[in-house]
């Protein structure tokens, strides 16, 4: 073990480009911009998730307050299908308050289609000034490519570490490159919603 690397950006971009998940020139233009940090060890398993967003591969869910979550979620569901480069498209969205007349209340459904298809997801978090995580956790699975397309990969949240909760990360990627990001990066993932 006292030989392994430290995580750094640049080993994550290594990682990356060895697993298929971002190219030769994503691994260069993203570490461009972390070029002031990009040799500096990161400590923290669910620091080294959240790099991932740097290289185009993940997208974090919020557990602070973001204001106005009703319409938080459009952005976060168009951030994730971005990461699909045009593969799955999300439209139509919009939330449906269980009280509209409260601006306060977060309860309520989100509707919107991914390549067309109507889905639908529960809101169960009261205040609006805050994502319910797990309904968040579903809307960004059911972009999954896996699930509308023929390409293996699928979001899958990385597992949260400690007694302090973290945003939570959403990573795109085929059971195979999962697998290497726990081998390589320590990166570990749990089963998606529905699943034991």
């Amino acid at each position: 073990m006292a030989n392994t690397p430290p995580i750094t950006h640049v080993r994550i971009a290594q990682v990356l480009t060895d697993l298929g998940m971002i190219t030769t020139a994503q691994a260069h233009t993203a570490l461009e911009e972390a070029a002031a940090y990009a040799s500096e060890p990161i400590e923290r398993r669910h620091e080294v998730a959240g790099a991932l967003e740097t290289f185009g591969v993940a997208v974090s869910i919020h557990s602070e307050d973001v204001d106005f979550a009703d319409a938080h979620y459009e952005w976060l569901l168009d951030e994730a299908a971005a990461l699909t480069d045009g593969r799955v498209v999300v439209s139509n969205y919009r939330f449906d308050k269980d009280n509209p007349d409260d601006d306060e209340c977060g309860l309520g459904t989100m509707h919107f289609e991914c390549n067309g298809k109507p889905l639908s997801v529960g809101v169960e978090q009261p205040s609006n000034d805050y994502l319910d995580m797990g309904a968040a956790q579903l809307a960004i699975e059911a972009l999954s490519p896996l699930h509308h397309l023929d390409d293996p990969r699928e979001f899958r949240c990385v597992e949260q570490e400690g007694s302090d909760l973290d945003d939570d990360i959403m990573v795109l990627a085929s059971a195979e490159q999962r697998d290497g990001l726990h081998r390589h990066l320590g990166i570990r993932f749990e089963a998606r919603s529905g699943e034991g």
